[in-house]
């Protein structure tokens, strides 16, 4: 489930235009005409003239279907749609290894299959096959990586050396970025976060933790409120890891409460990821509340959360089902 069937792209270049799902109509339109010209081109020509061309195209159109996702309404659909699109930004970016728009659309990529796909069903797996669990959960530290990889890239562009020195300094190194890349910021620190909080048995992610703390403080600082709220989501997992780690429950909490804010309280994956800092406390009322808040939403009340918010739920009604499991009289 979820793996690409390589059969596929044997296909013509229309199947995976016809084949994304409910793409506006012109646009699909305009991108099945520009891979018909390409086709027609690299017999004339030879590919490589344009591969530059295609990386462009291919960068601004993966940019506009990350949105056609998340507003889906059929998880399997999209489950099954986003290994190929991911497969063809990895092949694209060997032609064009510097491309902004792809390298950006492979990290969010990686970080969006893992976390609603792989880690989701780890998370549900954990009840009747363990073993499963801890398999799925190091497929997604390791996509985790690999999308923390890419956005490294992307920073690289514009800021040479920078890999290297949020490693060494990484308070002093993300003074440079600028508001232009805040996105970039926000996945980096997002990719780079959930591969430490599911990789707790590898110590060379868990020493990275000041680099993603670095980097989504300056992302919050260059831009609070960006995608409603998101870089808040993004740090409640953080500091909801042991004191020692550098965790803190208030934080979590301040953060939680401007999500919910932010956000207009129609993210349902805010509630169900702040219910981890209620279980920590033992506070089974709280852990309750949240989850049944997370099930309030209407997934299309805000189709841009529709997605997010039908896994969320998936994953609060599996938790709501095993609460006795989680708390012990």
């Amino acid at each position: 489930m979820g793996t690409l069937d390589l059969s596929q792209v044997r296909r013509p270049a229309y199947w995976f235009v016809k084949k994304m799902p409910d793409v506006n109509r012109d646009l699909r339109k305009e991108m099945l005409l520009r891979l018909v010209f390409i086709g027609f081109t690299c017999l004339s020509t030879g590919c490589a003239l344009i591969n530059g061309m295609v990386a462009n195209t291919a960068g601004n159109f993966f940019g506009s279907a990350e949105a056609v996702y998340a507003s889906d309404e059929d998880p399997e659909l999209v489950r099954d749609a986003l290994p190929f699109s991911l497969k063809t930004m990895e092949t694209l970016l060997d032609s064009s290894p510097e491309n902004k728009n792809i390298l950006l659309g492979a990290c969010s990529g990686f970080t969006i299959y893992a976390y609603l796909f792989l880690q989701a069903d780890a998370e549900m797996a954990e009840w009747d096959d363990y073993n499963l669990a801890l398999e799925l959960r190091e497929r997604a530290r390791k996509m985790y990586v690999r999308g923390r990889d890419y956005c490294v890239r992307r920073l690289d562009v514009t800021y040479p050396g920078i890999g290297s020195q949020l490693l060494v300094d990484p308070t002093v190194a993300v003074l440079d970025i600028e508001l232009d890349d805040v996105e970039a910021l926000y996945w980096l620190g997002t990719s780079w976060g959930l591969a430490i909080s599911n990789g707790l048995d590898h110590p060379e992610l868990i020493a990275d933790l000041p680099a993603v703390k670095a980097l989504l403080g300056r992302a919050i600082e260059l831009d609070e409120d960006y995608n409603r709220g998101a870089i808040h989501s993004a740090l409640i997992p953080l500091e909801a890891l042991p004191e020692e780690m550098g965790g803190s429950p208030s934080r979590a909490r301040e953060h939680f409460e401007r999500a919910v804010e932010l956000s207009d309280g129609l993210d349902a994956s805010v509630y169900v990821t702040f219910a981890a800092v209620a279980r920590g406390a033992d506070d089974r009322e709280e852990f309750e509340q949240l989850l049944k808040a997370a099930l309030a939403v209407d997934p299309d009340e805000d189709k841009s959360y529709r997605l997010l918010n039908l896994i969320s739920q998936e994953l609060a009604r599996d938790l709501l089902d095993h609460i006795d499991d989680l708390f012990f009289e």
